[in-house]
C-alpha cells in the first residue's frame, strides 16, 4: 500500500494593510461628523428660540414692573402765597425703576399723600407740583433768580430767622408726567399741598392752614406719611415714611422747630409696601 501524502495545512493569506483613506472615504467621515454637529446646533438653536419665546410671552403678560426707592428723608415747609394765608407742604424725592424690557414702559396715573398717623380721618393730598429745594444762608436774596417757568417759595417760619442758619427756597414747577420707560429709571421731587385736600370736609378742614396742619400732626397717634402711586400697568405702589425718634429726637421738638424756622427735614424709617 503506497504511502499517502499527509494533508497540507491551509495557510492564511495575510490581510493587506489598509492604505491611506481615499478622498471618497474622507468625505464620508466628514459628512457624518457635520451631520452630528448640525443636529446639535439645531437642537441648541431650537431651545434658545423656545426660551426667548417663553420669556417674551411671560414679559408680555407681566408687562412693566416698577420698583420704588423710598427717600431717606422728606421735606416739610411753610408756603405763604398771600400775607393772610399759609399752608403746609410735603416734598420728597422719589426714585422709580422699571425692570421690564424697553418695550414695556409705564406711567403713574395718580399720586397722592396721606397722613398715615391720622387713622380716623380720610384725607388725601394729590401730587401738586414738581419741586427743587435749594438751601442758602439766611439773608441772601434768591427769589430774584427764579426761573421764568417756575414759582419760587421762600420758606419762612412764624418767628424771624436767626443769623447763621440756613434758609430754604423751593423752586416749584407744574406737575410732570411720571413716566418710566422699560429698562430705565426716573427720579423727581414730588410736592403735596395740605391745603389741596380731597376727602371728607371735616377731615380736610383740619389741614386748611399751616398752624392747623401742625396741630393735627401734634395730636396724631404717629408722625408718618404714606405716599401712593397708581401705575397704569403695574398697579398700586405705596411706601411709608415714619418719624424716626432715635434719629431726630422728640416729635414735639421737631414740630416746634418746623413752626419756628418754616422748614425741616424728617428722617424716615425706611419701609417699602407694594
Amino acid at each position: 500500500m503506497a504511502d499517502e501524502e499527509p494533508p497540507r495545512r491551509r495557510t492564511r493569506t495575510p490581510r493587506p494593510e489598509p492604505g491611506p483613506p481615499t478622498p471618497a472615504r474622507k468625505d464620508e467621515v466628514k459628512t457624518a461628523g457635520w451631520r452630528i454637529t448640525e443636529a446639535g446646533a439645531a437642537v441648541a438653536a431650537f431651545l434658545l428660540s423656545l426660551s426667548i419665546f417663553l420669556l417674551g410671552a411671560f414679559q408680555s403678560i407681566r408687562g412693566a414692573e416698577i420698583v420704588l426707592l423710598p427717600p431717606q428723608t422728606v421735606l416739610l415747609y411753610r408756603d405763604a402765597p398771600t400775607p393772610d394765608s399759609d399752608v403746609l407742604m410735603l416734598a420728597m424725592e422719589t426714585g422709580m425703576i422699571n425692570t421690564a424690557r424697553a418695550d414695556y414702559g409705564d406711567v403713574a396715573v395718580q399720586a397722592y399723600a396721606e397722613s398715615a398717623g391720622d387713622v380716623a380721618a380720610v384725607a388725601r393730598f394729590p401730587y401738586d407740583a414738581s419741586v427743587e429745594p435749594v438751601q442758602h444762608p439766611v439773608g441772601e436774596e434768591r427769589t430774584s433768580d427764579c426761573p421764568i417757568d417756575a414759582r419760587c417759595v421762600s420758606a419762612t417760619g412764624l418767628k424771624p430767622p436767626k443769623a447763621g442758619r440756613l434758609g430754604l427756597v423751593v423752586i416749584e414747577r407744574r406737575p410732570e408726567l411720571l413716566s418710566v420707560p422699560g429698562g430705565s429709571s426716573h427720579s423727581t421731587w414730588l410736592a403735596f399741598s395740605f391745603a389741596n385736600c380731597r376727602g371728607q370736609s371735616e377731615a380736610c378742614d383740619r389741614y386748611s392752614s399751616f398752624t392747623d396742619a401742625l396741630q393735627q400732626l401734634r395730636v396724631a397717634p404717629e408722625l408718618s406719611f404714606r405716599v401712593t402711586l397708581d401705575f397704569h400697568s403695574d398697579g398700586r405702589k405705596t411706601f411709608l415714611c415714619a418719624f424716626d425718634n432715635d434719629a431726630v429726637g422728640s416729635r414735639e421738638a421737631f414740630l416746634d422747630f418746623l413752626e419756628e424756622r418754616g422748614w425741616a427735614t424728617l428722617r424716615c424709617r425706611r419701609e417699602l409696601r407694594s
